[in-house]
């Protein structure tokens, strides 16, 4: 039995379900464009499946059995109808938010089927994985999946250092002159448990205006629109990046006539 000739059991539910919703759809048409008042639905289907099993990299694979072959599994399936909030209020979430990042960026620290073990324990985007890190649970985590804790603690480390991955300026809405010019910066794990990071450029602290995990709003003086800019989420947690947004910088404000020193008036003498 090879790799090639067997199926993910997953893959053979989804299957089945997808040919089950074709024929719910055609009959739902039928019944639409007959005008029937009275038809017939699927409700449950009961299947037994005879396939030999085989266990690779962290998946379940199975290959149907042969109408001679005995040593094989039977699964019994049961499919049956469930509404929509049914199935949303059950399902796990495949996507948390757009600044969820999946387990897929520790690639350089765990392997797939390491992965793959941490979404069996519940653990399926690098947030979950920091969340467990904050509830102290990251050493039942390695007792459920079997994996060195100190394995872990170093895929973790990785996954919350911060990242500076852009920075540009913030263009001002027509009209709104008296906004003053801001900075963007985009990236990842820019704040840590909510607090907003020191941010410095040239050496200086920097305005913070807003702050999330993927973007930061810098309010820059006049004088620091190029230079290093790092972001230090955390004592020995940062990230520097050099950049050159001097052309985008506002034009220098003359100071008032008041503060202005008047050049000396020439003294005229008149000669007797």
């Amino acid at each position: 039995m090879t790799r090639d000739a067997t199926l993910r059991l997953e893959d053979f539910i989804q299957a089945v379900q997808s040919q089950l919703d074709n024929a719910q759809a055609a009959m739902a048409i039928k019944a639409r464009n007959l005008n029937l008042p009275l038809t017939f639905a699927i409700k449950d289907i009961n299947l037994d499946l005879r396939a030999h099993v085989e266990f690779a990299d962290s998946e379940i694979r199975i290959r149907p059995a042969g109408a001679g072959e005995k040593e094989a599994s039977v699964f019994h399936l049961v499919f049956t109808a469930i509404t929509r909030p049914a199935i949303e209020e059950n399902a796990i979430a495949l996507s948390e938010g757009p600044d969820e990042d999946s387990l897929d960026e520790l690639a350089d620290e765990l392997t797939p089927e390491e992965r793959k073990r941490l979404e069996w324990a519940g653990v399926r985007t690098v947030r979950q994985f920091q969340e467990a890190e904050e509830k102290g649970t990251v050493r039942s985590i390695g007792r459920v999946t079997n994996l060195p804790v100190e394995r872990l603690r170093k895929a973790l480390e990785r996954a919350s250092a911060p990242l500076v991955q852009r920075v540009e300026p913030v263009r001002v809405a027509p009209g709104n002159g008296d906004t003053p010019p801001l900075i963007r910066v985009t990236g990842r794990n820019l704040i840590r448990r909510g607090a907003p990071p020191q941010v410095r450029i040239g050496d200086r602290p920097v305005s913070i205006l807003s702050s999330a995990p993927g973007e930061l709003l810098l309010a820059p003086g006049d004088d620091q629109w190029a230079g290093e800019l790092s972001v230090e989420p955390a004592p020995a947690l940062a990230s520097a990046m050099s950049f050159d947004l001097t052309a985008f910088a506002p034009p220098s404000i003359p100071a008032p006539a008041a503060d202005r020193v008047a050049p000396p008036t020439p003294r005229q003498e008149t000669w007797q």
